[in-house]
């Protein structure tokens, strides 16, 4: 990379590399969806307007040093956790292993479905119901980012020195994309994938994305990878897709009837008792179900038997009539 590309990787927007979508309806996201059929798309959504950046570079002043301390210490601890712990030389599914339950990694989450995605940029989205927005209090836009890990992939791997078909996931390439220090001037990023996938990335649908360099941003790795290869079409290679802000809950009501939700992208209690904070955001936008309206609330939430007459009073503990 020459010295001007190098300016350019630093100093322009990541919107400068990418193809603007500007989407005010949840019909007109769809129908884009529609545009991205092939497998080689990944989507990653955000809740606000902000370039996408990896876990370790958003918590740590340097990266380097913090990646390679909590590394140690998640190898070191985990088996105190988990029982079926990943080879000790199979460093990607330590990364997954770690990302999965929230240490910071430079892995950064994407997913092949782009209604997976759009469910996260809308249901982190800074919203505010009406009963507590002020006139001015800043509703941004949520994101949906959209890359070409196929054409990504293949010139990682022509900027490596590999074959244009390299499995970047395999031990050996993802050790040098990891832990070799990049040549000079090479500055790129990968979409890489655990050969064991566990349950959240299987039903996200999930892949992750990885900076070679842990001193530089994913951003400007992204960017530095689109400059070596912008004479090949790489602006088509981004896409940004920015969505009105009063489009969430119609985006978010039409991915719960298709059975997209909190519940069914993190199995488990977590999962389905974070669904309970969207699910009233919904209901407030169509019918509620008949719960002001019904004469014996007890019986309608518990699903009891109504009781006749009048309540019969609670004895304390103990004592006796």
């Amino acid at each position: 990379m020459n010295f001007e590309d190098y300016k350019e990787m630093r100093n322009s927007p990541l919107e400068d590399f990418a193809t603007i979508h500007n989407v005010s309806e949840g019909a007109e996201l769809f129908r884009l969806f529609e545009s991205f059929q092939e497998a080689r798309w990944a989507f990653r959504g955000q809740g606000s307007d902000r370039a996408p950046a990896a876990g370790i570079e958003r918590v740590a002043v340097k990266p380097g040093v913090a990646e390679d301390f909590v590394m140690r210490e998640f190898r070191r601890r985990a088996h105190q956790y988990v029982r079926d712990l990943p080879d000790i030389d199979d460093d990607l599914e330590w990364l997954a292993l770690m990302q999965h339950h929230g240490a910071p990694t430079r892995l950064l989450d994407w997913t092949r479905s782009p209604h997976v995605a759009a469910f996260f940029a809308a249901e982190s989205s800074n919203w505010k119901p009406s009963h507590k927005a002020t006139a001015g209090d800043p509703v941004g836009p949520f994101i949906i980012w959209t890359v070409d890990t196929d054409k990504v992939n293949a010139e990682a791997a022509l900027m490596l020195g590999l074959p244009e078909n390299s499995d970047l996931s395999s031990r050996e390439n993802f050790r040098r994309i990891y832990w070799t220090r990049p040549p000079e001037g090479i500055y790129l990023v990968a979409a890489v994938q655990p050969h064991r996938m566990n349950e959240r990335l299987t039903i996200q649908q999930g892949v992750f994305l990885m900076a070679n360099h842990v001193l530089f941003s994913f951003r400007d790795c992204l960017k530095g990878l689109l400059l070596h290869a912008r004479r090949k079409h790489s602006r088509k290679w981004l896409h940004k897709i920015v969505c009105a802000p009063a489009m969430r809950l119609d985006v978010l009501s039409a991915l719960d009837r298709v059975n997209i939700s909190s519940a069914t992208l993190f199995p488990g209690l977590d999962g389905f008792c974070k669904s309970l904070y969207v699910t009233p955001q919904i209901r407030e936008t169509e019918d509620w179900p008949r719960v002001s309206q019904t004469s014996d609330r007890e019986h309608w939430v518990k699903g009891a038997p109504a009781r006749s007459g009048p309540p019969i009073a609670r004895r304390r503990p103990g004592r006796r009539s």
